[in-house]
């Protein structure tokens, strides 16, 4: 929901800037917007648009690689929780109580990949101390189970492993639910394109066409910014991690 807030707030401020630029062309005196400075005000706004547009690719960038790490940590999440289970599995009918709370975990992941779901910092604080609690119970399971031989030592010190390493990308993933978008970049980057728009409106020759030119561009920069934006909240939204190899682990699970 803050992203479609942002971004219609980011182009209306726009449309309202490039507004303002008209309104301001009609006071400037006339050797103002005389050619030559015409001239020298586009080539200002041409490299503020540069620069615009060079730091909008940063923030891009940036937003897709921590969504591509965020989707990563969830892949290794659910690869740990089946090789866990395998490990469970191989150790015998002994672990069937610590294969239980492994499933329970395993639904408790599913839950981070729900897109739609509203997301309450105090409710994710709580839901993560949970998961926490869900995590050292079945490492307690685990070492409860006597080992009868060699084989089965191995498999409890492997369960033992793989739990630690759910465990350390559940804390990674909660630790990183917070914003990589800086909010005063974001701010800065809105006021560019808005001085932007009021020197086009104040120095441009203004039409129909061009006003829906820039009226394109504008909105095509808000949807840049509803980008980012979603981007930076991979499991709320319309742009969320992929659940596949979460519902593959769920199903390999639930097969064994």
């Amino acid at each position: 929901m803050l992203s479609y807030i942002v971004a219609t707030l980011v182009f209306v401020l726009t449309l309202m800037g490039f507004w303002v630029g008209v309104r301001l062309s009609t006071l400037l005196p006339e050797h103002h917007l005389v050619s030559d400075a015409r001239d020298s005000a586009k080539v200002g706004i041409g490299m503020l648009a540069t620069l615009l547009a060079l730091v909008l690719g940063l923030m891009i960038t940036s937003a897709k690689r921590s969504f591509d790490e965020r989707e990563a940590e969830v892949v290794q999440l659910s690869t740990s929780i089946v090789l866990l289970d395998r490990a469970l599995v191989g150790f015998g009918e002994e672990s069937r109580p610590a294969r239980q709370q492994l499933h329970g975990i395993l639904d408790r992941i599913a839950q981070l990949t729900e897109r739609q779901r509203r997301k309450d910092r105090r409710l994710e604080d709580v839901r993560y101390a949970a998961d926490l609690r869900a995590i050292t119970q079945l490492q307690q399971t685990v070492l409860s189970m006597l080992p009868r031989d060699d084989s089965q030592k191995w498999y409890q010190a492997r369960a033992m492993q793989l739990s630690s390493e759910i465990a350390q990308s559940r804390v990674l993933t909660s630790e990183r639910e917070d914003s990589s978008v800086p909010a005063a970049l974001l701010v800065v980057v809105c006021g560019w394109v808005v001085v932007i728009y009021v020197g086009l409106g104040a120095f441009m020759v203004i039409n129909q066409s061009v006003n829906v030119a820039l009226g394109i561009c504008a909105l095509a920069f808000a949807c840049s910014i509803f980008i980012i934006l979603e981007l930076d909240t991979p499991f709320s939204g319309v742009v969320g991690v992929s659940n596949k190899s979460v519902l593959r682990a769920q199903a390999e699970v639930a097969t064994n």
